[in-house]
């Protein structure tokens, strides 16, 4: 899994920019550029492209040159574009929100919508007076399903299973070492 920088916009939204090395910046250097609308670095590749063939000469040892210093300008774009649109990005009013491990952009981007959607549901039950943590379900903001709630969300009924349950005195639990007085342990 990669990391990303959740950058937002008020006007253009959320933005995942990859944390590191870049294949595309790699192998589509300039283009790559194009594409994320870099015109400074992109007019910086075409002048060296343009510049290296007009200076070093068409013989083998001048190819040899133009190869290598093709290959260490490649490197360096792709270990530093990340970073240099991030940079672009926050120029242009984005704000730096998360870092988040993910596969790809856009499940990145479903993290960090996930996250906040938690984080909401979290703050509207605590400004509610809290919820108890038997109430929480994965995110927060899902309420338990075996106990039933009148219009006020009080809870009305718990189901019969989970009454006998507390009855026999092991919290509710069963399965192997689940405190069943009754049964045995199995490891």
């Amino acid at each position: 899994m990669a990391s990303f920088r959740i950058l937002t916009h008020p006007e253009h939204g959320t933005r995942a920019v990859k944390i590191g090395w870049s294949w595309p910046a790699f192998f589509f250097g300039l283009f790559w550029a194009l594409y994320k609308r870099m015109w400074l670095l992109a007019a910086s590749l075409f002048g060296f492209i343009v510049l290296s063939s007009v200076f070093i000469p068409a013989t083998q040892g001048g190819q040899l040159i133009s190869n290598i210093l093709f290959l260490g300008l490649n490197l360096t774009i792709s270990l530093k574009g990340n970073l240099w649109y991030a940079s672009l990005l926050e120029t242009q009013g984005y704000q730096e929100q998360a870092q988040v491990s993910a596969r790809n952009p856009d499940d990145a981007l479903a993290v960090y919508a996930n996250s906040q959607k938690a984080s909401a549901a979290n703050i509207r039950d605590h400004e509610q007076g809290g919820a108890d943590s038997r109430d929480q379900g994965l995110w927060g903001d899902q309420r338990d399903e075996r106990e039933r709630k009148d219009g006020r969300g009080n809870r009305v009924e718990r189901d019969e299973k989970d009454e006998r349950d507390d009855d026999n005195g092991d919290g509710g639990s069963s399965g192997k070492g689940g405190g069943n007085a009754t049964g045995t342990f199995i490891g």
